[in-house]
């Protein structure tokens, strides 16, 4: 999205570039913003568009285009755009996933999912009333989190609850907020031992969400729903808090706020696409007849609120466990996650695509 001409160009003096894609989102820039850039030597290299009536440069596209290689933040969501996926929806424009198709076909399509930072673990983090490693007391740890996150939020002060923590943004686009709006009071009234905490902003100036979820269903549900904006402060407190960190994604590039469930000690629930496709597994454990402990979280199919109901109850049945089903279970998902998402990794994978750039040879 902020390649477009500059892609072009850089592709014109053949210059080698990487074009990450993290979303697929993009911009119509008209060539007349583009006055006295000389033109003549990258025309050919532009993917044109019309937008009211205006000759406008897709600039998503044509970064793809004259990309030498892209990279896509997930496996899953690359194999959606180049399958198909979502041509029901204005979610791919056309023009990106025609590019992008062409990417994987001249093997010019890579996926690195990226890993957090290291002040996304809960033994680092200054936001947590009680910091915690994956050798410590982790349930101790989470209950006076979680303490301190109720009193935050106006939740009912209860270290008992089993807290189900949404810290995506408000939007109906993507993330699926109006499948949350359509059963949390009535998941709150069926099961009294569970809480639901929001953390974050409409999309921007629309307040359409944030009225139905803070003045409406947070309000009526006397201390079991919370809604709050967006604060670093409030989110990471959350992760402390909560038992399972979930969405209900239309589709995912990568996300990560699994991965920061994980490495918080909470497990992900989220629908079974892109991102979270790739990275949320089954979870199954011994105490329930599993031949082997595995897992990290909980996956639904179909994007609607009974889908979202559904792996909700699922989580719900693990987190009513008795403590010593659930710590080792929650030790492992920390660790495992610690392993698989090492910002480590993540960087030695893109030196080697750009050593690929280099025709194959080291960075020096």
């Amino acid at each position: 999205m902020a390649g477009g001409a500059i892609t072009a160009y850089a592709r014109a003096t053949d210059l080698p570039v990487l074009h990450t894609v993290h979303n697929v989102f993009t911009a119509a820039l008209p060539l007349d913003l583009l006055g006295g850039v000389p033109m003549q030597n990258i025309e050919d290299r532009l993917f044109y568009v019309t937008d009211n009536g205006r000759l406008c440069i897709d600039c998503q596209a044509t970064a793809i285009k004259n990309a030498t290689l892209i990279n896509f933040v997930g496996e899953r969501f690359l194999r959606e755009v180049v399958e198909d996926y979502f041509l029901d929806r204005p979610i791919i424009p056309p023009c990106v996933r025609q590019e992008v198709k062409a990417k994987y076909l001249h093997d010019s399509a890579w996926a690195i999912i990226n890993a957090p930072g290291s002040g996304m673990y809960p033994e680092s983090c200054e936001h947590l009333v009680r910091r915690y490693g994956v050798g410590d007391d982790i349930l101790a740890a989470k209950r006076e989190n979680l303490l301190a996150f109720q009193k935050k939020t106006g939740l009912t002060e209860n270290p008992d609850a089993v807290l189900f923590y949404w810290p995506s943004r408000l939007d109906p686009f993507q993330k699926g907020v109006e499948l949350l709006e359509n059963i949390a009071q009535q998941f709150v009234d069926l099961h009294p031992d569970v809480q639901i905490a929001i953390v974050g902003d409409g999309v921007g100036s629309d307040r359409t969400h944030v009225d139905i979820l803070g003045g409406g269903i947070a309000y009526a549900s006397h201390g079991r729903i919370a809604y709050s904006p967006f604060s670093e402060q409030l989110s990471m407190l959350g992760f402390g808090a909560a038992n399972d960190v979930f969405g209900a994604s239309l589709y995912e590039p990568c996300g990560q706020i699994d991965q920061v469930g994980n490495l918080f000690g909470a497990t992900a629930t989220n629908r079974d696409t892109g991102g979270y496709h790739d990275k949320i597994r089954e979870l199954h454990t011994k105490a329930d007849g599993a031949p082997q402990d595995v897992g990290n979280g909980f996956l639904f199919r179909d994007y609607d609120a009974g889908g979202l109901w559904y792996a909700l109850e699922k989580s719900l049945a693990f987190h009513r466990h008795r403590k010593e089903v659930r710590e080792p279970q929650i030790r492992r998902i920390m660790g495992e996650a610690r392993s698989r998402y090492d910002l480590g990794t993540m960087i030695a994978a893109y030196i080697r695509m750009y050593e690929r750039l280099n025709l194959g040879q080291p960075l020096s």
